[in-house]
Order: structure tokens, then sequence, then C-alpha cells
């Protein structure tokens, strides 16, 4: 059922949708078939249309965005109640390469980094907190070339390791640090956060574009979360100008194709909480 699931979800992403519905309209006008081809061709071009327009995802993003306020740059007395009360720190994974002469920090993920650093400025300023960290031994994608880990663990490191060596590169206690090494998406981070802090309350450190379904999934395990956004996608009080709606990039695409992966994740959160009750 993961399979299945992280299966679906890539096909429903706007490239290889885009790119697949292209393909079926193609091949059906190759067979002489035109009359069923081009509705697929001129769907598959308006879905790369969509996708990679900066307006549309400027709206998308800033609307995941803006759900949650960040956690204020002022001293933790000016924080807010729940937030002071936490107990752990918990740092959802991202990615990281295991390249052997780079720095732990600098082997995260340009989100993994951002996280870390909330996660870390928030753990340090209430020194009663344990500080989580999630990830399980995975894929590296150092220099954008994907490779299998799984045969190389003892070369390699978990996520969770990864992000707990970064924060000691920043000075953070390791004795402070707890790590949860064998979940493999946010859900399973989630319901394993729930078994370890019980009722005590925890502060969720994860991209701005992300909490939203993180909190979701929070709430249907009756976990304490209280929501720390970071790895900002842009400005929280950015306008869409009048270029944004006729400007075209790779940043777009990739910011929207973000967007739609959490807009499905929450509908996939609804449905496994309705099917639970």
């Amino acid at each position: 059922m993961f399979v299945l699931k992280k299966i679906i979800g890539h096909l429903l992403m706007p490239l290889p949708l885009g790119l697949g519905l292209l393909t079926i309209g193609i091949l059906l006008v190759s067979l002489r078939r035109r009359a069923g081809g081009w509705p697929f061709i001129a769907l598959g071009w308006l879905v790369l249309l969509v996708a990679s327009n900066r307006g549309i995802s400027v709206a998308l993003t800033s609307s995941l965005e803006n759900t949650f306020p960040p956690v204020p740059a002022a001293a933790p007395a000016d924080w807010p109640e729940p937030l002071r009360s936490a107990a752990f720190v918990a740092i959802l994974g991202s990615g990281h390469g295991d390249a052997a002469e780079l720095s732990a920090g600098q082997r995260l993920s340009p989100s993994a980094r951002a996280r870390l650093l909330e996660g870390v400025r928030i753990a340090t300023a209430l020194p009663d907190t344990w500080l989580v960290t999630t990830g399980p031994l995975g894929k590296s994608t150092l220099g954008g070339e994907a490779r299998d880990n799984s045969d190389a663990a003892s070369q390699v490191t978990t996520h969770a390791r990864a992000l707990a060596d970064a924060a000691v590169e920043l000075g953070f206690p390791r004795e402070r640090i707890v790590e949860i090494d064998h979940s493999r998406d946010t859900a399973e981070e989630v319901a394993a956060l729930r078994q370890l802090v019980g009722e005590e309350r925890v502060a969720l450190v994860t991209s701005a574009w992300h909490l939203p379904r993180a909190m979701r999934l929070a709430d249907a395990e009756s976990l304490h979360a209280f929501p720390c956004p970071a790895d900002y996608l842009g400005s929280r009080d950015a306008r869409i100008g009048p270029a944004a709606w006729i400007t075209w990039d790779v940043d777009s695409l990739a910011n929207t194709t973000r967007a739609w992966r959490e807009y499905l994740g929450k509908a996939w959160a609804s449905l496994v909480a309705w099917w639970r009750r």
C-alpha cells in the first residue's frame, strides 16, 4: 500500500501527468485516431502551462505558507504559551547526500537545512526540551544523481543521524537529541512522534508549505503539536504582480509541484481520518 501510494502520487504530479497525457495523445494521433488524440495533447499542454506559471505557483504556495504564523524572532518569554510549554522540538525529515568530504550541514538538502536551523533555534531557546530528528536510510541525491544506499549502510547515515550531526556542528548537545530513523513518510513520522512523546506537547518544525498536511496528520494521531514553519518558498507578504501571470519558468513548476503534492496529501490524510472513524 505504501509503495502503491507513492507510485500513484508521483504519476499525479504536474510534469509526469502532463507528459503522460501528451504521450498518449501523440500515440493516438500517430495511429490515425486524431479525434481521440488531440484532446489528450491539449490537456497535457494545459497542465504544463498552468503548472509552470509563476502567478499560479505563488498563489498555491502562499495559501499553504500563510496557514500558520512563524515563531517570533523575539525572546521566548514573548512566544505563545503552548510553544513555551513544549517538551520536544521535532524536525521532520527532508533529504541529504553522503559525500564524506562535506560537513554534515553541507550534506543536507536546502529544505532540511532550513528546518534544522529553525529547530535548533527553538530548542536552544527552550533548554528543557529534547530535539527530535527523523528520517530513514534512503536515497542520496547529492549532485543531482540519485543512488540507492540500502546496500551500503555501513558507509552512509540515516537522515535522522544526518540532521543530528548537523545540529551538533551548530553547537547543540548530542545528549539532548533523539533520533527516529524508521519512519518512511510524514504519516509514519507523526505516528512515531506520538508514540515517543505521549501526551507531552511537541513543537513541530517543517517547511511552511508542508506544515498544513503535517498538522492534519498530527491531529489524526492526537499528537499535541504546535506548528513551527520554516523553509519559506517566498515572502509571506508578497503580492502577485501582473508580470507573474505572464511568466513561466522551471522554479514555478517545482513550487507548483510541491504545493500540489501537499494538497493531494491533505486530501489523503482526510480520507484516512474519515476511514478510521
